[in-house]
């Protein structure tokens, strides 16, 4: 290295050992040569200090704060300490490519015009492992393209940047933009005229993980939010010093959009959803929950609580009974966070645990607060409290504040994952570290799960969080013959069960094979224009529902999206045969001997087959009788209840809990 080096690699530090060796290794391993590595020392507390002092390079220059004193005030330290015509920014957990630096000076020196030059990147999880690439950094590649995004949203990585250091002038990064100092810092650059471009290979591998400075400032504020503080600071800032240009405009218009969009989808909803709920909520009903709750608050002397949406009957509400049965006493208290229907389960539940229903006291705006805490509060009251949750917010709005200690365990009964949706799955995703387990009824929910946690940067060793536990069934009926066979659809009518497929099937089906099926559907309102059609509504009493199952042949499922459903165990479990579409578990647990399997789940697709399939077995009785045989046999050799009852109770009654 020469004494004035062409080249500053500044790099803040704050308790950053985890991944430091590896960070200032790949600066060192540059193959551009000219460089000094200045590393600002950020008042760390952790071994950041000794692994610094461990390096005897030349290249290594180090400045140590004697306190934290931030970010920003470390960056603007380094750039007045930097000795280099340019200056390239690294933090201390990300990964240079060895030739990083070399394409960027030979870029720099090669367009003078260019004040600083990003590059894309890859991003790595904790483990290192390159999981995904940043979308917006993706999206815009060319000046033109930088430009016209950089108003609406920062789009380079600021870990990837060389800046040439007499372009910064007297600026420098700007205190109150916190979480945000680099894109406040590009926006006045550009104001000024200056010239920002990107290379589109990715020179740099930015590392995502919970404790980084930029993962938890933006955790702390909504990312609109952010956007809108960014921006106002910045037009603030340029307008109270006399400055304007058409840049400033583009911010403005770029910042009146972001508002609108935010009153449209966050604001104005909620104003309505308050004073609906104002107007409407009965003061009486509101004062009863309250005393419901206050009693079951005080008399409760257990540590198991349990939160749920509904009463109602479905499948999921039955595994929600059967594994609160699993706590023994003293009784667990269960709380209802949403409105149900027709309440089937209420019985079941208040006979394993302590029901508190109060929908309207936790989403009315004069009671939702203070019932939260008081909630909280009786937990976190226990020594090692345990909060198992599934279909509903407020596990993880409790979750995140109960003390160390607490185990959280999370059922989630079907998931898909969808890079650009999961929105709910991704807020909680903060909660991941204090979770104890994810318990899934269906593997292929669980790998989805995975991939999730993947594409969101958790790492592969975290996943020993997530388990499978399948559902199971009360009893076993028998294979009972029928003069006219039966076909049977259960299920509510909800979007992703598609009963309009079901019913366009059975019309189809009494067209071409008049007399030769009958068609019932249990769980769902009656639906004009199809007589041939038998509907029987919500059936909450348990042998009814069997004789259902039992007075009929053939379960048809035709889903979008499942884990493994209780009603293909249930009917399994009274002798029927399955049709169905490849969702979840199914086309893992579900064998050619007692089932088909639509090859997709387009619409067309399978209502074509699914009636090809129930014209086929309508001509052949003898091997209908065959398959709900084997469907009744498997069903008795997996869907027992003891190993089911046994694994929960482990979960919940041992402290760690299984693997």
């Amino acid at each position: 290295m020469s004494s004035t080096p062409l080249v500053t690699v500044l790099m803040p530090v704050h308790n950053s050992a985890d991944f430091l060796r590896a960070a200032i290794d790949s600066v060192l391993a540059q193959t551009f040569k000219d460089f000094e590595l200045l590393i600002i020392d950020d008042g760390s507390t952790d071994s950041s200090a000794g692994i610094i002092r461990s390096y005897n390079d030349p290249r290594v220059r180090h400045i140590t704060n004697e306190r934290n004193l931030g970010l920003v005030a470390s960056l603007n330290k380094g750039i007045e300490a930097a000795l280099g015509t340019y200056i390239a920014r690294m933090d201390g957990d990300d990964i240079m490519r060895p030739e990083r630096l070399a394409r960027q000076v030979e870029t720099m020196r090669t367009d003078p015009g260019i004040s600083v030059l990003a590059t894309t990147v890859d991003l790595i999880n904790t483990d290192g492992e390159v999981y995904g690439a940043w979308d917006t950094d993706r999206a815009a590649l060319s000046g033109t393209d930088l430009r016209a995004m950089m108003p609406r949203t920062n789009c380079i990585a600021h870990p990837s940047v060389m800046i040439r250091r007499d372009a910064l002038g007297g600026l420098r990064y700007d205190a109150r933009q916190h979480g945000a100092e680099d894109w406040d810092m590009w926006l006045r650059l550009m104001a000024r005229g200056h010239r920002i471009a990107k290379l589109e290979e990715p020179l740099l591998a930015y590392r995502v993980h919970p404790a980084s400075i930029t993962a938890q400032a933006k955790q702390r504020i909504p990312l609109e939010r952010r956007l809108m503080r960014t921006r106002a600071r910045f037009l603030l800032e340029e307008w109270s010093h006399g400055r304007a240009c058409t840049f400033h405009l583009m911010v403005l218009k770029a910042q009146m959009r972001t508002l609108a969009r935010h009153w449209r989808d966050h604001i104005i909803p909620s104003i309505a959803r308050g004073v609906y709920r104002l107007l409407s909520y009965s003061p009486i009903r509101l004062l009863r929950e309250q005393r419901m709750l206050s009693r079951a608050l005080a008399e409760w002397q257990g540590h198991h609580a349990f939160v749920f949406s509904y009463l109602n009957t479905g499948g999921a509400e039955q595994v929600h009974a059967d594994i609160m049965v699993t706590v023994r006493e003293p009784r667990p208290i269960i709380f209802i966070t949403g409105s149900s229907k027709d309440r089937g389960f209420a019985d079941r539940f208040a006979a394993c645990g302590t029901v508190v229903e109060i929908p309207h006291l936790l989403h009315h705006p004069c009671t939702a607060i203070s019932a939260q805490r008081r909630i909280v509060a009786a937990l976190n009251a226990r020594e090692q409290p345990v909060l198992f949750g599934a279909n509903t917010d407020h596990f993880a709005l409790w979750g995140a504040q109960l003390k160390p200690g607490a185990r959280l365990i999370h059922l989630i009964h079907a998931f898909l994952h969808q890079p650009s949706g999961n929105r709910k799955h991704k807020a909680w995703l903060p909660l991941f570290a204090r979770m104890d387990r994810y318990v899934f009824v269906a593997d292929q929910a669980r790998r989805e799960f995975e991939g999730f946690l993947f594409g969101n940067g958790l790492p592969r060793t975290a996943f020993g969080k997530l388990t499978t536990i399948p559902n199971a069934v009360h009893g076993f009926g028998q294979v009972e013959e029928h003069a006219v066979p039966g076909i049977l659809f259960v299920g509510r009518d909800s979007a992703e069960k598609r009963l309009d497929l079901f019913l366009r099937i059975a019309d189809e089906l009494h067209r071409t094979l008049p007399g030769k099926y009958r068609f019932t559907v249990m769980g769902a309102r009656i639906r004009p224009g199809h007589p041939h059609v038998h509907f029987l509504g919500t059936i909450t009493d348990a042998a009814a529902r069997d004789n259902v199952y039992r007075a009929n042949d053939v379960l048809v499922l035709t889903s979008d999206r499942e884990g493994f459903p209780m009603v293909i165990m249930e009917g399994m479990a009274q002798g029927l045969a399955i049709v169905a579409t490849p969702v979840g578990d199914i086309p893992e647990r579900v064998e050619p001997g007692f089932g088909m399997i639509s090859s997709s789940t387009a619409r067309e697709t399978v209502i074509q087959e699914m009636v090809a399939g129930l014209s086929a077995l309508a001509q052949d009785p003898e091997r209908m009788i065959r398959m709900r045989h084997a469907a009744l046999e498997h069903a008795r050799g997996a869907f027992g209840m003891e190993r089911f009852r046994e694994r929960y109770r482990d979960l919940l009654m041992s402290p760690a809990g299984p693997h």
